[in-house]
């Protein structure tokens, strides 16, 4: 497209693709001199030019080396980045229904649940922390966040919305919403699941992450909906600040979509969900309080644009669940494992929760996980308080050390224990190996961390990793097979 399209210019300069790395060639391109909280894209405008730019846009002053480039100034360069993309895509986000879901924990769930039921009556996209979706495989995102940069964000809606997705599903992360990676969208359904301590590494302090979650439900378009946790206190909070239509949900205060007579077992859920004065029987192959209240946000999202309740009870039995979020492992052994993305101590308390309520009395409960490197601390003394005082026996092992030496953080994770000596193994697949060949019938193995992840995070980018799910099964059928031989 042409430049004076967007911006009043005389140049007439053809831009054919927006450069968000200045390190890369990317010819034809438009450069955002952006300010992060770390760099200054004012710093790398030579490097773009080098590089392909023939467009920059800028906010300090410059010096103009290049004729044949064409500098425009603005006020505000990364309003103009998203204006820019807005028009250089179509606006596709604008011709869709946007769903957004925020929250400490569940967003994934949610929208994933959300797009595989509309999926059973039209085509419907899915962008989060699983990449994105909209046909018959899962995409991985280029940026590698839960929530794309703007320009990414609407090449995949582009991308959708051609092959004739009428509803896009998205998590809306904290960090998303406070980088502005959204400020593009609006959206018809919002979202508030739950909030725990968690990102103190971005926002600073709990008050400041609730007001990131916030932002999303000043995104709805006039006749928006927001759908909000009414049993969480910051739920509760937000309907007092929040200015769209509220819809509740909950299980212990009286809401919208009231789950009441739950029921939970090791293998399905039951509840009845009560809403406009009816009552429905539920039953689920979703399992945990955790994943009731992400159930019913399901619903109530459904239901309140367009799909009733009736329509959708069918695909409630049993629910596509996220891969990696509290995933039974099954293949023949007399004991439970259980994969879980859970990272926070708000997450590692539901998971374990959920453990207890499916290991007998005098079984154990043997946990493997490690923390991520280059994000918040914090994480660390909660996970580790949590682990030491339900848990039976712990492993630490490899997770994501990004920058940081991964035997630096299990060390320091290890310091936080108080009455278990958790053994340390670095080598992951060993360590599931080690866990599982310590079970007994009817223990239950907790593998946290990293759900359905097939690669390590380190400072040389992403490392390939099978698996929980796949060292599990390995390793079970290891086990399976050596007792098998001393039958």
């Amino acid at each position: 497209m042409k430049i004076s399209e967007v911006f009043a210019t005389d140049f007439d300069t053809d831009i054919e693709n927006i450069m968000f790395d200045s390190r890369k060639p990317c010819p034809a391109s438009i450069f955002f001199a952006m300010k992060g909280k770390i760099n200054d894209g004012h710093n790398f405008i030579d490097m773009a030019i080098n590089n392909g730019a023939r467009c920059i846009v800028y906010t300090d002053e410059i010096n103009k080396s290049d004729d044949e480039v064409c500098y425009i100034k603005v006020e505000d360069a990364t309003k103009a980045y998203i204006s820019f993309c807005k028009a250089f895509y179509g606006d596709p986000l604008g011709k869709m229904n946007v769903i957004g879901i925020t929250g400490t924990n569940g967003k994934t769930t949610i929208a994933w649940i959300i797009r595989s039921i509309i999926a059973h009556f039209e085509k419907c996209g899915y962008i989060g922390t699983m990449g994105y979706y909209y046909g018959q495989e899962v995409k991985d995102s280029k940026m590698w966040l839960t929530t794309p940069k703007p320009d990414e964000l609407l090449r995949i809606g582009k991308e959708m919305l051609d092959e004739g997705c009428k509803t896009l599903v998205l998590e809306a992360s904290s960090e998303g919403l406070a980088t502005r990676r959204l400020e593009q969208v609006s959206f018809s359904t919002a979202v508030f699941n739950n909030l725990s301590g968690d990102h103190f590494d971005v926002h600073g302090d709990m008050e400041s992450y609730f007001k990131a979650k916030c932002l999303l439900f000043e995104m709805l378009k006039d006749d928006g909906k927001a759908i909000i946790n009414i049993d969480d206190e910051y739920g509760q909070r937000l309907m007092d600040i929040c200015k769209a239509r509220k819809i509740t949900y909950g299980i212990d205060n009286k809401a919208d979509y009231q789950a009441k007579d739950l029921k939970l077992f090791n293998d399905h859920s039951e509840f009845d969900l009560v809403y406009d004065e009816k009552t429905y029987h539920i039953v689920t192959d979703a399992l945990a309080r955790f994943n009731v209240y992400n159930l019913l946000a399901v619903i109530a999202v459904l239901n309140e644009n367009g799909y009733s309740i009736d329509s959708i009870l069918p695909y409630l039995t049993k629910v596509e669940m996220t891969p990696g979020r509290l995933q039974m492992i099954k293949a023949g052994q007399d004991f439970n494992v259980v994969v879980d993305f859970a990272f926070t101590p708000n997450s590692f308390a539901k998971v374990f929760d959920f453990a207890e309520s499916i290991t007998q009395k005098g079984k154990k409960i043997i946990a493997v996980f490690g923390a991520a490197g280059d994000r918040d601390h914090k994480r660390r003394p909660g996970t580790a308080a949590i682990a030491d005082e339900r848990a039976d026996e712990v492993i630490l092992s490899y997770d994501d050390p990004s920058t940081e030496d991964m035997m630096e953080i299990l060390i320091n994770l290890k310091s936080y224990f108080k009455r278990l000596d958790p053994e340390i193994i670095l080598d992951r697949i060993e360590a599931i190996d080690k866990a599982i060949s310590l079970a007994q019938s009817g223990d239950t193995i907790l593998l946290l961390g990293k759900g359905s992840d097939r690669f390590f995070l380190c400072k040389e980018g992403r490392v390939p990793y099978i698996s929980d799910e796949e060292a599990a099964l390995k390793a079970i059928a290891k086990k399976m097979e050596k007792n098998e031989g001393k039958a």
